[in-house]
């Protein structure tokens, strides 16, 4: 049986960088993680970070990946005060 993890049980360095994988993911933008994992930690093996470095990587990364992810059509949603909000993008 698979268990499924909520919310609640990931760490803010986890969600920076699932939130930022799975627009990267859904807009074809993985190659950009890969590019920024290769400047900062010379291999493109995020599976090899620990969550502090992928939340290293996801702030690195973000604007690029957003720039992409919205010329392919990515249309975020601003939170109350115009930010995004990053929970609503974790699958």
């Amino acid at each position: 049986m698979v268990q499924t993890m909520s919310v609640q049980e990931f760490t803010k360095e986890q969600l920076e960088f699932l939130e930022l994988f799975e627009i990267a993911a859904r807009y074809d933008c993985l190659y950009l993680l890969d590019f920024h994992c290769f400047n900062m930690f010379n291999h493109d093996q995020t599976s090899l970070l620990t969550d502090a470095e992928r939340a290293e990587l996801a702030v690195e990364a973000r604007g690029d990946i957003f720039a992409e992810a919205i010329q392919r059509g990515f249309q975020p949603n601003p939170g109350p005060f115009g930010q995004i909000d990053e929970q609503e993008y974790l699958c």
